[in-house]
């Protein structure tokens, strides 16, 4: 076998993760999953789709409900995630292939090995990235501890007694004005995320020409005007053409006609202003690299910078490793995001096309559930699944070029609809406001 041939196989025995599964799912006398419980998390799990079944069983559990393949595909079903898996087949076909379940502990020890294996090697490429940017050795080395370190401990279990302090000093920082939500430029929007983007991690879907991109440009502007660090990963567009559409979002100026020069004596005048204060502000960005955007050059940027918001756009143009599936590629960006907004306490915004078979969704129903356009995505319904706030941009059914801002998911509170003026290049509020649907 080659160097590259090897370099290009997965860290990981799929084999191993099926027949852990299976074991699961044959535990009549439920003593299996506390024994794999204690070895295995959702994480360690290489497949996206394996690391939902387990969840599932856990679910399941805690609920003291039988598991069968029954069970498991109606949770699916309700959670709208059977298709995710490949159906009740799939399920069918993790128990017919297991010759015993005997091992599951034996069987789980191979899968957190090989998952221990790949967070480091994540982890090692991660602080060679930061190290090749320039960051100081000792800050790479501390960060490079605390990844592994997280990793050698992961199964210990600490008393939630231990983080009352810390949530009560987050409680009162929030409660006195300290510490605030990530403000978006609409006030409508702000009042329907409970006051704007709370660190987490936040889908935007919407179609092609729908405006995603510049929703994101015009609230990251907005965030690194008011002093916050932004990383702004812009995988379709070059350097100059997310320039011009952070320029037209300070100056006012469309940001096509920048581009293109035609500006009056008052807009250039605007843009020359306007100039001077992108200069200051502290908005990194980085534009369709040559060999693609992973994961761990993901992580590695974020580290380096600790931004407040991280916008990815978009998602589907996010590189997988060598021969892998856009899911899987997609499952591992989520579960990085996800990441970082904890350990940065960030807001980390994730842009998704969606089909051309779901555009006639994107249309705004009032008595549609909002809760109904969570998973519109294209391979991006396990993202949206784990994501804290899941914002779709839908047109308005009134002939005019307004959009809909629904709110499908929101963990911090009601979901809703805010309404948006939109001229083909900026948002601004409309005067409609917000209609809010309690939980």
């Amino acid at each position: 076998m080659t160097e590259t041939s090897r370099s290009a196989q997965p860290i990981a025995d799929l084999q191993a993760e099926r027949a852990v599964l299976a074991a699961a799912l044959l535990d009549r006398e439920d003593q299996n999953v506390p024994k794999i419980a204690l070895i295995l998390a959702a994480r360690d799990f290489y497949d996206p789709r394996h690391a939902l079944l387990w969840e599932v069983f856990l679910a399941l559990r805690e609920r003291r409900e039988p598991m069968d393949v029954v069970t498991v595909a109606a949770e699916l079903r309700a959670r709208d995630r059977l298709n995710t898996v490949g159906g009740a087949q799939y399920l069918g076909d993790l128990t017919d292939e297991i010759a015993t379940v005997a091992h599951c502990e034996a069987h789980a020890r191979i899968v957190s090995d090989l998952a221990g294996r790949r967070r480091a090697l994540e982890a090692y490429h991660a602080a060679t990235l930061r190290l090749l940017g320039g960051e100081a050795l000792p800050a790479v080395r501390a960060a490079l501890d605390r990844t592994l370190g997280a990793t050698q401990d992961m199964t210990g279990a600490d008393r939630v007694g231990q983080d009352v302090d810390g949530l009560i000093a987050t409680m009162l920082a929030r409660k006195n004005g300290q510490e605030t939500a990530l403000a978006t430029p609409w006030s409508t929007v702000d009042t329907l995320l409970g006051g704007g983007l709370w660190p987490g991690m936040y889908v935007l879907v919407g179609g092609t020409g729908s405006g995603k991109t510049q929703w994101a440009v015009q609230t990251a502007v907005h965030a690194a005007r008011r002093g916050k660090t932004v990383l702004y990963l812009a995988l379709e567009l070059s350097r100059q053409d997310l320039a011009a559409r952070v320029m037209g979002a300070v100056s006012g100026v469309a940001w096509s006609q920048i581009l293109r020069g035609a500006l009056d004596d008052g807009e250039f005048a605007r843009v020359t202003e306007g100039a001077r204060t992108v200069r200051e502000m502290p908005f990194h960005t980085e534009c369709g690299p040559p060999f693609g955007y992973g994961a761990e050059m993901l992580a590695a940027r974020a580290w380096a910078l600790r931004p407040s918001l991280i916008v990815i756009d978009y998602l589907q143009l996010c590189a997988g490793r060598y021969g892998e599936e856009p899911r899987t590629a997609v499952g591992r960006v989520s579960y990085v995001a996800r990441a970082l907004a904890r350990d940065l306490n960030a807001a980390v915004l994730v842009l998704s096309s969606t089909a051309r078979a779901n555009y006639a969704s994107l249309v705004n129903n009032p008595e549609t559930d909002a809760a109904d356009l969570v998973g519109l995505g294209k391979e991006s319904g396990e993202i949206e699944y784990a994501a804290d706030g899941v914002m779709v941009l839908a047109r308005n059914a009134a002939p005019s070029r307004g959009r809909v801002l629904v709110l499908a998911k929101n963990r911090h509170g009601p979901v809703g609809r805010a309404e948006l003026d939109w001229n083909g290049h900026t948002f601004t509020s409309a005067s409609d406001g917000l209609q809010e649907i309690a939980l």
